[in-house]
């Protein structure tokens, strides 16, 4: 893409006749409207728990699909406010695929909060379109009811040329989506065309879902947010396949089957709290990695008292990570294909009996996506606060109690241990995921946000 001309307010145009918004150098209450900064970050969190309910009450919301619906949310509430955010600009230069935006009237006041909640409501009712009547109508509820709260703060006018702008953001988003390969991913999370390859050590179905089938088997070829990234994050190959006793494959297998023999009550609630087993129901709002994620930012926004411009940055960052890493995580697991410890504990080890703590998802083992997510999470939270950061998690406070962390790495270390203790994932598994989420946090943070 080549730049033409640059006008005087900060309007890109390009070659190619479309028009991308390249953030106005200076806001002042008279111009644009109040600066993002001075707005509390209610909006941003409100939908992001909103987010969370459509994923547990929607059919077909697998991590995949909540990872995904994640980062078209973190990059739509960013743009949709960013024009009012001082030294700030578009991201879409930076990202995979040709993305171009609406431009803000010149001259024009805005009001931020409303343009986001226009924006997110949009945007989730799109990318989720079969949730439940009863769903929809909360989405619309929540829209309304920002709507009727912001009418305090400004005219008519001005609310409805923020609603329309941030539309026209989430609608330029969603066309975008629809291009990256995962669109309306939760029809069907099979393949017709799949063949899983058959041999020693290759996955095959463990039995333990409703369904054989491996889900998603094309999603590592989706595409990333960042440019290249799961080609640039993939693990090295596991240690080579054997069942002869005293190989390292062998001893990585009996590690997990002797330690099932004497897991204790407190190992056998950490694997089925990362698991999202045994939830009040008030507590089902999570069920997934990337939801749980999402609900550490939501936790820190409240906890450090972060604007909805410091809000915004931060979910976006976190939810282009967890996407990414999701991508970098699948492309590995079907390009390894390894099998998974139930089939080996059972076949090669005799023990024809054994049962894992939680059920074996249903797709090859290598690398651990719950390490890849996890660790790629707390990379984005350790840029943000610092490595030595200590906090609570009160995500499961009826169930499990607070749940404290002395890191953002100590949660990723204990959420990737997690599936050892459950008895689905290999030590090595979880050590090269956690590498692979600090590579692929590595380059999230590489994204330039500040002009």
């Amino acid at each position: 893409m080549k730049i033409s001309k640059v006008l005087s307010v900060g309007i890109i145009l390009f070659a190619s006749g479309t028009v991308l918004f390249s953030n106005v150098g200076c806001q002042t209450d008279d111009f644009l409207g109040t600066p993002v900064k001075k707005y509390p970050p209610d909006v941003a969190t409100a939908w992001i728990n909103m987010q969370r309910k459509l994923f547990v009450g929607t059919e077909g919301i697998l991590p995949h699909v909540a990872g995904r619906t994640y980062a078209y949310m973190g990059l739509t509430m960013y743009e949709s406010i960013v024009p009012g955010m001082e030294d700030y600009r578009s991201i879409a230069p930076q990202l995979n695929g040709d993305l171009t935006f609406p431009v803000v009237r010149h001259a024009k006041k805005y009001h931020w909060p409303a343009s986001a909640n226009a924006a997110l409501a949009f945007m989730l009712k799109n990318l989720l379109p079969h949730t439940t009547p009863e769903l929809l109508k909360s989405v619309d509820s929540l829209e309304a009811d920002f709507y009727g709260k912001f009418q305090t703060d400004a005219d008519a006018e001005i609310l409805q040329r923020s609603a329309d702008f941030g539309k026209q953001i989430a609608m330029s988003i969603f066309e975008w989506s629809k291009t990256d390969g995962g669109h309306e991913a939760y029809k069907n999370p099979f393949s017709d065309t799949f063949v899983p390859p058959i041999g020693p050590g290759q996955w095959e179905s463990t039995g333990e879902f409703p369904f054989d089938e491996p889900v998603y088997p094309y999603w590592g070829d989706n595409r990333t947010f960042i440019p290249g990234l799961a080609d640039a994050t993939q693990p090295p190959p596991p240690p080579t396949y054997s069942e002869e006793p005293g190989s390292d494959f062998y001893n990585a297998v009996n590690e997990i089957y002797t330690m099932s023999l004497s897991l204790s009550q407190e190992d056998s609630l950490t694997a089925k709290f990362w698991a999202y087993e045994l939830l009040s129901p008030d507590e089902v709002t999570v069920h997934d990695d990337v939801s749980h994620a999402a609900n550490f930012v939501t936790q820190m926004i409240a906890l450090k008292d972060l604007s909805l411009q410091e809000a915004a940055v931060l979910y976006c960052k976190h939810a282009i990570a967890m996407n990414d890493a999701g991508i970098s995580s699948v492309k590995a697991k079907f390009h390894y294909n390894l099998v998974r410890p139930i089939t080996y504990i059972r076949n090669v080890l005799g023990h024809t009996e054994w049962k894992p703590v939680v059920a074996t998802p249903p797709f090859p083992e290598y690398p651990s996506a719950h390490a890849v997510i996890s660790r790629a999470s707390a990379a984005i939270l350790e840029n943000e606060f610092g490595q030595d950061f200590e906090f609570t998690d009160h995500s499961f406070d009826n169930t499990y109690g607070p749940r404290h962390f002395d890191s953002f790495e100590a949660y990723a270390k204990e959420a990737a241990f997690s599936r050892l203790l459950a008895g689905i994932h290999y030590r090595f598994a979880m050590d090269e995921g956690l590498k692979q989420g600090i590579e692929v946090a590595a380059r999230v943070n590489k994204l330039k946000f500040k002009k």
